[in-house]
C-alpha cells in the first residue's frame, strides 16, 4: 500500500487548485495524488464540447490564484483582453496547463481513474480507486465538482422520455432536432442556446422556469467607490440594506451591476453573520433573486437568447412542468391555465444537485454511510466548518478530510465560481501544510512562503 500525504478526489478547477497551491508551498518530499478519470482541469465547466461557450466572468477575474490576479491575463499573452469573455475551452487549457506544472513536482502524481471508496484508518485514509487499487493517505481532499441538476422534482416520466438530456454541461447538441424543452432559465438555459444554435438547430426552443426570468447581463460599469456596510441580523434586513446602497449608487450616477460586484467580496462574511433561520429565509425568498443579478451572462450569450426570441423560436413560460403522459408535456402557469406541447428533447437546465444528487455516486454514498461526511440542513451540499473541514455525522469535524468546491453549497454561500473557489483551494492548502506539520493554528500561505 502506497503511504502518501494528500489524495486529491478530483481533477477539475478545485482538485487542481489545491494542488497547484500545495506545489507552491509545500515542504521537499511532500507527496500528492490527484486522482481525476477524466481530462485534467475541465471538469464539467470547461469540458463542453462547443468552442461558442463563454466565461461567464471576464479574463481580467479568472486568475486561478488570488494573490496575482494578472495571472490568467499574463497566460493569455497576444490574446489577452481583461475585459473578454474568453472560451471556456480556452480556459480549461489553463487550468489543465497549471495542474500538469504542478505534477512536475516530484511526489505529485496523477491517477487516471475515479475513486470508489474513502474510509478512515489508523494513520488517516485509505483511498480505494475504481481499479482495485489502495493507497494510504494522511489527508485528503474532496473536490468532486459539480453534481448533475437534480431531477426528484420532475415527473417520473421525463427521465424516461427518449430525449431526456440530465447532463446538460457534457453533451453534444448537434444531434439535437425538433422541439426542445428546456427545464430552468438560468445560465445554463442560455448555454444550451448557444451550444443550439451553433450545432445548427432549426426547430422551437420552449424554456420553462418558476418565474420565467433569465440571468441579468453584464455591462461596463464604473467600480463603486464604496464597501457596502450590511446590517446582517437578519433576511430581511441584508435586503433592504442592499436596497439602500442600490439607490444612492444610482443617485450618485453608478449602475445596479457596480453595488452588486461591491457586495460580493464581502458575501461571505454577511453568510455567517447571518443566524441559520434567516439563511434558510434567504434561500427561500431572495437566493434566485440574487443568483440572477449576481452570476450575469455576457451580452454575446444573451443575443443568441434574443435572437430566438425575436424569430419566434424561442417561448418562455413562467410556471413548472406538471406532467409528461405519453410524449406530450402539460405545462402548468403561475396564472393558472395550462399550455400542452410535445417536446423532441427535454434538457434539464435546473442548476448544480444536492447531496441527493452527489450520493448517486458510490463514493459520496459510501462515505455518507459511514458518518465521515454528513447532509447540511438543506440538502444544499455537504456540512464543513469555515476552514473546510468536512463535518462527520454526529457534527463532529473530522480529522485530515476536507471538501472544496461546489459540494460545500450551502455550507459556503458561494461556491460554484472561481473567484470564490480560488480563495476555498489556498485556504485548504494552507490548513493542510499547518495541520501536517502539526500547527496549532494554520498559517497563512504568505507566511509560509
Amino acid at each position: 500500500m502506497i503511504d502518501l500525504d494528500v489524495a486529491i478526489v478530483g481533477g477539475g478547477f478545485s482538485g487542481s487548485a489545491v494542488a497547484a497551491q500545495l506545489a507552491r508551498h509545500a515542504p521537499d518530499g511532500f507527496s500528492v495524488r490527484i486522482f481525476e478519470p477524466s481530462e485534467l482541469g475541465r471538469g464539467a465547466a470547461y469540458g463542453t464540447r462547443h468552442a461558442e461557450h463563454l466565461l461567464n466572468t471576464r479574463a481580467a477575474g479568472m486568475s486561478m490564484f488570488p494573490d496575482d490576479p494578472e495571472h490568467f491575463v499574463r497566460w493569455l499573452g497576444r490574446r489577452a483582453d481583461r475585459a473578454a469573455f474568453v472560451p471556456r475551452r480556452l480556459y480549461g487549457d489553463y487550468v489543465a496547463e497549471i495542474a500538469r506544472r504542478a505534477l512536475e513536482r516530484p511526489h505529485f502524481r496523477l491517477v487516471n481513474g475515479r475513486v470508489r471508496a474513502i474510509r478512515r484508518s489508523g494513520r488517516g485514509f485509505v483511498v480505494e480507486s475504481a481499479a482495485g487499487s489502495r493507497i494510504e493517505a494522511r489527508a485528503v481532499v474532496l473536490a468532486t465538482g459539480n453534481a448533475l441538476p437534480a431531477d426528484h422534482f420532475l415527473p417520473a416520466e421525463v427521465t424516461a422520455h427518449p430525449g431526456y438530456v440530465g447532463d446538460p454541461w457534457r453533451y453534444d447538441y448537434r444531434s439535437v432536432g425538433g422541439h426542445v424543452l428546456l427545464i430552468g432559465s438560468g445560465l445554463t438555459a442560455l448555454d444550451v442556446l448557444v451550444a443550439l444554435r451553433a450545432s445548427g438547430h432549426r426547430g422551437i426552443v420552449h424554456i420553462i422556469s418558476r418565474h420565467g426570468r433569465y440571468p441579468a447581463v453584464h455591462a461596463d460599469v464604473a467600480p463603486y467607490d464604496v464597501i457596502p456596510a450590511l446590517d446582517a441580523r437578519d433576511a430581511r434586513s441584508v435586503l433592504r440594506g442592499f436596497r439602500r446602497h442600490v439607490a444612492e449608487a444610482c443617485l450618485r450616477g453608478f449602475d445596479w451591476r457596480s453595488v452588486v460586484d461591491a457586495v460580493r467580496p464581502e458575501s461571505e462574511s454577511i453568510w455567517r453573520r447571518l443566524p441559520p433561520l434567516e439563511r434558510r429565509r434567504f434561500e427561500r425568498h431572495l437566493r434566485t433573486h440574487w443568483e440572477r443579478h449576481r452570476h450575469r451572462a455576457p451580452e454575446q450569450v444573451d443575443a443568441v437568447r434574443d435572437v430566438y426570441a425575436r424569430s419566434g423560436k424561442a417561448i418562455t413560460y413562467a410556471g413548472r412542468l406538471a406532467a409528461l403522459q405519453r410524449g406530450c408535456a402539460r405545462i402548468a402557469l403561475n396564472d393558472g391555465t395550462t399550455v400542452t406541447l410535445r417536446p423532441d428533447w427535454i434538457v434539464n437546465c435546473s442548476g448544480v444537485g444536492g447531496v441527493r444528487v452527489m450520493a448517486r455516486d458510490p463514493l459520496i454514498e459510501g462515505m455518507l454511510a459511514d458518518g465521515i461526511v454528513s447532509a447540511e440542513t438543506r440538502g444544499l451540499g455537504l456540512r464543513t466548518t469555515w476552514e473546510l473541514a468536512s463535518i462527520d455525522a454526529s457534527g463532529t469535524p473530522v480529522e485530515g478530510l476536507w471538501i472544496v468546491g461546489p459540494p460545500v453549497r450551502g455550507s459556503r454561500f458561494e461556491a460554484t465560481a472561481v473567484p470564490e473557489l480560488r480563495v476555498m483551494a489556498e485556504l485548504a492548502a494552507s490548513e493542510i501544510l499547518a495541520s501536517l506539520r502539526g500547527n496549532t493554528a494554520p498559517m497563512s500561505l504568505a507566511a509560509q512562503a
